[in-house]
């Protein structure tokens, strides 16, 4: 009888031990798996969070020498300071709507007298829906489809390139300031 309880004891001490050793390896493998799905979901995406849809502008001719105040017109909603008192430069981004068909942006140039001049710049485009990946938000590229200009403080507005998309490099939209 005494042999019998001592080999119960030793059957459920070797089996304790395999599954002591089983158990082990599937944590051990389930945390290297968990390392190894983390160091590579989701690092090559590039959402637009990190890499926004932005216009670039160009300005030529002179750099900026008055404050420059840029605020998008929205209709039936308030007005939104994009960029406040920009000076001495000669390039700039902004933010694209993502519905509308038109931009309208208010520029006003002020000089170091104090004196304001506001000018309404309007810019037509296409929007593209854009799909990147389902662990990013929606995304449009846009292509624009024509420009104007009240011409007070723009005297001439053109497009260089039309598509506006993550690359920041592109040179959308020249225009020469009027210098008062």
């Amino acid at each position: 009888m005494q042999m019998m309880i001592n080999d119960k004891y030793a059957k459920a001490s070797i089996t304790s031990k395999k599954g002591l050793r089983v158990m082990l390896l599937a944590v051990f493998t389930c945390l290297t798996a968990g390392v190894f799905l983390s160091l590579t979901s989701c690092s090559d995406i590039d959402c637009g969070v990190h890499n926004p849809v932005m216009a670039n502008y160009v300005i030529q001719g002179d750099s900026l020498r008055d404050t420059l105040t840029i605020s998008a017109l929205r209709d039936g909603k308030a007005d939104t300071i994009l960029i406040n008192s920009l000076i001495k430069t000669s390039k700039f981004s902004l933010p694209m709507s993502y519905g509308g068909a038109q931009d309208r942006l208010r520029f006003v140039l002020t000089n170091a007298a104090g004196q304001s001049v506001v000018d309404t710049i309007t810019i037509s485009k296409t929007n593209i829906s854009h799909f990147e990946s389902v662990d990013c938000a929606p995304a449009f590229f846009h292509k624009l489809t024509a420009v104007s200009t009240t011409g007070r403080a723009v005297s001439q507005i053109n497009i260089n390139n039309p598509n506006v998309d993550y690359d920041g490099t592109k040179e959308n939209i020249y225009l020469r300031l009027t210098q008062h």
